[in-house]
């Protein structure tokens, strides 16, 4: 089978190519890649060894950063980019994690639930007298959006603004230049910088105030450090959850016997959240580097050599998955590594993106009457441009009806 540019985002244009991981699961489980600017690559395809490296911190390091060259965010320098809370390394990753750590508490997760729902409810209703929509923008994407906006504390009038200058910054889309992407992620720094001048006069409770006032033995969070966690958050915070949104809509749609199983029985969508994560996987991979020499499924590693953990390939593994090809969201899901495998790194907002993929799941089976694509052919639809995060420029849909709000 022909090697692909894995480190290509054109590479994953039509989606990730499942049947060459298939195959390199079976024959090549850990295989060298060439790259046009490093010597090379790793990459882990099974989900047990994608577990491994993934726990393994003290072998594998995330520093300088956890990107493959290629999708790197451009407009952050190296400089900010190693002081991203995914690219430190324990004991300052423990450390960067317990401060932010306070803004994720269970009780505040849950003092959300009713914005959520409400979030939901507006998003469905501003639609639900038209018979079609384009869901990426008008549903999926303001729903992270506004979420994770209220958590910050950025006022109503400004949270467009800062969405645009995330998608520009985070170069998912081919028509911003390199100047125009380092252009939006300055603008995100000086507004961080602002917000941090008005809490100072004005508290609020709100997770800026709250990572201001943070300190764990003595130490508080600089600037710098909260201006990249601004940054981060507000990309991590809403990537996963409108493409998860997004394309979990357009696998139920494709598979109509699972969506009126949910139908039947909406108990079931906590456990399809939970598939459908497996299935769709919005976060396709990360790297790590070992501190020494390794061996990981039988292949030897040379200390610092990259290794691309493959998110997405691990859920798809035959070993971890009976029929990992077919969405059944009866199926236990719960070893899917969809917010990582395991180790100081899982993702600090999977409750929150759980939270907010549920109720707008209740939303779409439990109101949409006769919900199709707007498309015959979902090949035709325009996916992000990125090795890194999977999903959906556009995606519109037409329905028949939509039920009131229960």
């Amino acid at each position: 089978m022909e090697n692909l540019e894995l480190w290509n985002p054109s590479t994953f244009k039509n989606g990730f190519p499942h049947d060459y991981f298939r195959h390199k699961r079976d024959n090549d489980p850990v295989f060298w890649s060439e790259h046009p600017h490093w010597d090379g690559f790793w990459n882990v395809t099974r989900h047990a060894d994608v577990q491994r490296v993934s726990r393994d911190s003290d072998c594998f390091k995330s520093q300088p950063n956890p990107f493959l060259a290629g999708d790197q965010p451009p407009s952050i320098d190296d400089g900010a980019n190693s002081q991203m809370l995914i690219s430190l390394d324990p004991p300052d990753h423990t450390k960067m994690r317990k401060l932010v750590n306070r803004g994720f508490t269970p009780r505040r997760v849950r003092d959300l639930e009713e914005r959520i729902q409400s979030q939901v409810t507006r998003l469905i209703d501003q639609v639900a007298d038209k018979s079609g929509c384009e869901m990426v923008s008008e549903i999926a994407v303001e729903l992270p959006l506004q979420v994770i906006a209220d958590l910050v504390g950025v006022p109503e009038e400004d949270r467009h603004q800062i969405f645009h200058w995330t998608e520009i910054t985070f170069g998912f889309d081919e028509k911003y230049t390199t100047e125009e992407m380092m252009e939006a992620g300055a603008q995100m720094f000086a507004y961080a910088d602002q917000m941090c001048e008005i809490r100072k006069k004005e508290p609020h409770d709100d997770l800026i105030s709250v990572l201001m006032e943070a300190e764990i033995e003595g130490e508080s969070l600089d600037q710098m450090q909260i201006d990249v966690f601004f940054m981060l958050l507000q990309n991590a915070g809403s990537e996963t959850t409108r493409n998860l949104i997004t394309t979990g809509t357009l696998e139920l749609i494709r598979n109509p016997h699972q969506m009126q199983i949910l139908k039947d029985d909406p108990s079931l969508i906590p456990n399809a959240v939970e598939e459908l994560l497996r299935y769709t996987t919005p976060v396709m991979q990360f790297v790590r580097r070992p501190t020494h020499d390794t061996v990981v499924g039988g292949q030897e590693i040379k200390a610092g050599d990259p290794v691309v953990i493959w998110y997405s390939s691990a859920n798809r593994d035959e070993r971890a998955f009976e029929n990992p090809d077919t969405l059944d969201v009866t199926r236990d899901a719960s070893q899917h590594v969809a917010f990582g495998a395991g180790g100081p790194h899982f993702c600090l907002g999977a409750s929150m993106a759980r939270l907010e993929a549920k109720m707008m799941f209740e939303a779409i089976i439990g109101r949409f009457e006769g919900l199709e694509l707007g498309v015959e052919d979902p090949r035709t639809l325009r996916r992000l441009h990125s090795s890194l995060v999977d999903g959906y420029v556009e995606m519109p849909l037409r329905w028949d009806g939509v039920k009131p709000a229960a």
